[in-house]
């Protein structure tokens, strides 16, 4: 089995924002991370990421740590596909913060939308929108 290739971007600043647990809806023992990049002077969004409320810290240290870079990684998965009860093969693309402190913090997945799109392709087209300030949920899967 082929490793898969990571692509990587310059480090960027970092803007956060925490809810907690009984604010805009989330539940107990979570938060909600909303995460944003600061590219070319203007903010654009990554993602809004749930995790266990007893986390919070320690995510906030690793992203006060300095600024991070993001790593968009491609791999095969399968998928529900257009009839019902049906998987098939289809590219994936996984977009990762990686922290200054090395720590890394999966915060969203594209799916290519052609059949035949490779995964390094559409890891490569997600790593250069994020780079021009696409915002993650406008990057269409090739």
């Amino acid at each position: 089995m082929d490793k898969p290739s990571a692509f990587v971007t310059p480090p960027f600043p970092v803007l956060f924002s925490i809810a907690c647990a009984g604010e805009a809806g989330v539940p107990r023992g979570e938060a909600e991370l909303v995460l944003a990049l600061l590219i070319g002077g203007m903010p654009s969004f990554l993602a809004a990421h749930r995790v266990p409320e007893e986390s919070v810290d320690d995510l906030v240290a690793c992203l006060q740590g300095g600024d991070p870079r993001v790593a968009v990684v491609g791999k095969w998965i399968e998928s529900q596909g257009e009839i019902q009860g049906r998987t098939e093969r289809r590219a994936a693309a996984f977009i990762r913060l990686v922290c200054a402190d090395g720590r890394r913090i999966t915060v969203a997945r594209v799916l290519g939308e052609a059949p035949d799109s490779s995964p390094d392709v559409l890891a490569r087209h997600v790593i250069r929108q994020i780079a021009r300030g696409v915002q993650v949920p406008d990057v269409a899967g090739r």
